[in-house]
């Protein structure tokens, strides 16, 4: 199917319509609701929908987005990640188009005069959300008592309000009026609905890598000796200038596209 047909079919569509308009580039998404209303379950079905839908932008990906993390226990469907040193390394691990889902932003994101840590680090995190080609859904039971940050029109796409179990509003400055979604089927991940999401600054245990050569460097920014690591002075140094010049490039890269 051509990619003006697939517009066409989605077009017609207008849960899948609203979906492209959210998240086809890096956005941040908020769904806000009252207790039992099935926001994280919402929030878990966006992301199946996500994980299916055929991408219009960018022929280079299949499907709106790749991949999918979040503070949400899911049994093993996604990966948990619950700190904001693991949830940097997952976004900027690969190019592959991200989304993550930040469950209780209330507790973890709060609207206070002082911003918390975690309020400052997650709102750097957003300035860089176009490199790390990422898409991010923040839930909480009223997104007003979120920090007020995470409401600037130059983050936040859109936002839906859970009424009911089936039932959502959604307000965004990308769509020329609301709109109104009604018997929303329940999400197919199974998930812990009493559960508490966790989320922290740093890590409680240790930070794994796929790639050894960061594992190492890792670990020695964070105090392991280079005897204790079995590394030779002149190894790290060739670790250290291949890790900075990749960095270097991938920006160089994402500022020039």
């Amino acid at each position: 199917m051509s990619e003006k047909l697939i517009q066409k079919s989605v077009i017609k569509n207008r849960w899948h319509y609203v979906l492209h308009k959210l998240f086809e580039r890096p956005s941040l998404v908020l769904i806000g609701g009252k207790w039992k209303t099935g926001k994280t379950d919402f929030a878990l079905f966006i992301a199946e929908c996500l994980l299916k839908l055929p991408s219009w932008s960018n022929p280079e990906h299949k499907t709106i987005v790749a991949e999918v993390a979040s503070n949400i226990e899911t049994f093993g469907r996604f990966p948990m990640i619950s700190d904001m040193i693991s949830l940097k390394q997952w976004l900027y691990g690969s190019n592959k188009r991200k989304l993550y889902i930040l469950d209780e932003a209330n507790i973890h994101l709060p609207s206070r005069r002082a911003m918390s840590g975690k309020s400052v680090e997650f709102v750097k995190l957003l300035a860089e959300i176009s490199k790390a080609h990422a898409r991010i859904i923040v839930i909480g039971q009223d997104v007003l008592s979120v920090d007020k940050m995470f409401l600037e029109e130059i983050w936040c796409r859109g936002v839906f309000v859970k009424e009911s179990l089936k039932k959502a509003q959604l307000f965004s400055t990308e769509l020329i009026r609301p709109y109104t979604f009604s018997n929303i089927p329940p999400t197919s991940i199974k998930f812990n609905p009493y559960a508490i999401a966790p989320f922290t600054e740093k890590p409680s245990g240790k930070v794994f890598f796929k790639d050894t050569d960061k594992q190492v460097l890792w670990d020695w920014s964070h105090g392991k000796s280079l005897k204790e690591l079995g590394l030779h002075p002149m190894a790290l140094n060739r670790l250290l200038r291949k890790y900075v010049r990749e960095n270097l490039e991938n920006d160089f890269h994402a500022s020039h596209k």
